[in-house]
């Protein structure tokens, strides 16, 4: 009885493996049929100008293949025709005529019309004055784009007619630096490679 119970695991981890031995080959052999078609379809056979024959040279040599159209003349560079070829005279033809595009026919309208809105000339030179004045009394409070509003004009006007004091450019440096201490490794090497990517893109390279 004891022996019954003992060889049982063992008939039936015998059966297991049988069952997944036979479902590998099952799926060797459909990989292997797999293989077989599609094979069998990329075989295509070489066009016969590729082959050898008994024509065909020792040496190296080039295969003329051509298309199954042959090209236009108007597409033939006037460098691989002879100077006295008739076709050169075909493209001094073409190219002084106008191909049937008549000249005088209007240009549909613009899709897109130019804003005249930005190209404001209306400032004077008191104006421009006054703007420096103001930028360098209190420079937070008449920012750029405050003047610009002010001034109806744009803020690059503004950064052209009067330069940040030195009190400003030296306080807007201390922000950086204390932007650039809060960073971590991982960021300040990609800042460091993102400057090195500008500046060899500067030097195309």
């Amino acid at each position: 009885m004891d022996l019954r119970v003992l060889r049982r695991p063992i008939f039936d981890l015998l059966a297991g493996r049988g069952q997944c031995l036979l479902s590998g080959t099952v799926s060797s052999r459909r990989n292997e049929s797999s293989y077989r078609r599609m094979k069998k379809k990329l075989n295509v056979k070489p066009d016969a100008s590729f082959g050898f024959s008994k024509d065909s040279p020792a040496t190296d040599h080039i295969i003329f293949n051509p298309p199954s159209s042959a090209p236009s003349v108007l597409h033939t560079p006037l460098k691989f025709l002879p100077k006295e070829d008739k076709r050169r005279q075909l493209y001094s033809v073409a190219k002084n005529s106008t191909l049937g595009i008549d000249e005088e026919a209007k240009l549909p309208p613009a899709i897109l019309k130019q804003n005249a809105g930005y190209q404001r000339y209306h400032l004077t030179q008191e104006d421009v004055a006054e703007i420096r004045r103001l930028r360098s009394s209190d420079p937070e409070t008449w920012t750029r784009l405050k003047l610009a509003r002010k001034f109806n004009c744009t803020s690059l006007f503004i950064g052209i007619c009067c330069e940040a004091t030195a009190e400003k450019v030296a306080l807007e440096k201390a922000k950086i630096e204390a932007v650039k201490e809060r960073w971590g490794p991982k960021r300040r090497m990609a800042r460091e490679d993102r400057v090195k990517r500008r500046e060899a893109a500067y030097r195309d390279e």
